[in-house]
């Protein structure tokens, strides 16, 4: 049984075949073009168990070529894989590259929750959760320049009311030069604009999470409204890829990296070696962990109280990736 794999660059691809009984490697580069492509997977159709790419720029087109010509194909996490060569210094090209891919895929070094490829619909709805993410940190930048300014000219306010109705009618009457007026005009109207994408996004949003019941299960954690619910869903995908809970925690990067030597363990900061998309969803939803209706409020009061307030939601959104770990299963056991 052969493995392949393809390392991706703009302009030019590096393709290996492995044999993993008899060693025997075969090797081709070709232009990053479709028809080059075609011509490569023609070549191996019918006889490769599965083909590796990563994760990098270009990656989508490639796996939908070649999941069309029947080919199973495999998404590979660039960090995790160089992490699996070790810390040895090694040269590199991409014949090792590519040729290191298909030895991770022919030898199984990577669990299924690590080569994973989101299906079409999971892979739409992340595109459709990071975009919105893209535009409210670009609204909240724009306020933030806003707020700048009028610090500057003297009429200081929350920075959070200039993202209200109210707050912007309030800034559209401030008596100020034509200058700083002009200046606030154009924040005014790129954060209006913004708002126009986000609230058309958002109520796409809204109507998948009303059909989905992954969703709805996602909505029972404290903490997690419907479009909270998306950017996590879109995020986990299938939670069946994970055997454990602790393993979303992981691939959240909100583990805590552990350091061990004979006796001496030491705790130190978060990995980050995961999905900073899901990270930020998870702590979103910790949030709310301050409130008093909220199921971990003791907990949360109580990991403050020890190591402050930002370690404590950490700790709470652990908690809440484990949640989504169950709700999910157990969604997906009733269907």
């Amino acid at each position: 049984m052969l493995y392949g794999a393809i390392d991706i660059h703009k302009s030019v691809f590096q393709a290996a075949v492995l044999d993993p009984e008899t060693g025997e490697l075969t090797q081709s580069r070709f232009a990053a073009t479709r028809e080059e492509l075609g011509d490569w997977a023609m070549t191996w159709e019918g006889k490769l168990a599965a083909v590796a790419i990563e994760a990098t720029t270009g990656w989508r087109w490639v796996a939908r070529e070649l999941q069309q010509r029947g080919f199973e194909v495999r998404l590979v996490d660039p960090g995790r894989a160089s992490a699996l060569q070790g810390r040895r210094r090694k040269p590199k090209t991409d014949r090792l590259d590519a040729r290191w891919l298909a030895l991770v895929l022919a030898r199984q070094l990577l669990s299924e929750c690590e080569a994973w490829l989101p299906p079409a619909e999971i892979q739409r709805l992340r595109d459709q959760t990071r975009l919105r993410k893209a535009l409210a940190g670009e609204r909240s930048g724009w306020a933030q320049r806003l707020h700048a300014l009028l610090t500057q000219e003297g009429w200081p306010c929350a920075r959070g009311r200039l993202l209200t109705g109210e707050g912007r009618r309030w800034v559209a009457a401030l008596e100020l030069d034509a200058c700083v007026r002009a200046q606030v005009e154009v924040m005014l109207t790129m954060m209006a604009a913004l708002e126009e994408q986000l609230e058309r996004l958002e109520s796409e949003l809204r109507r998948f999470a009303r059909a989905d019941r992954r969703c709805q299960a996602l909505e029972t954690i404290f903490g997690v409204g419907p479009i909270l619910a998306c950017h996590l869903l879109a995020e986990i995908g299938d939670a069946r890829r994970f055997r454990r809970a602790r393993q979303l925690v992981r691939a959240s990067g909100l583990d805590p990296t552990v350091e061990e030597s004979a006796d001496s363990r030491r705790r130190g900061r978060l990995s980050k070696q995961g999905s900073r998309h899901l990270r930020w969803a998870l702590v979103e939803a910790a949030n709310h962990s301050h409130r008093r209706g909220s199921p971990d409020h003791t907990l949360y009061r109580s990991a403050a109280a020890r190591c402050g307030s930002g370690r404590a939601r950490l700790t709470i959104a652990r908690k809440i990736a484990r949640r989504a770990f169950y709700v999910l299963n157990a969604e997906a056991a009733l269907t």
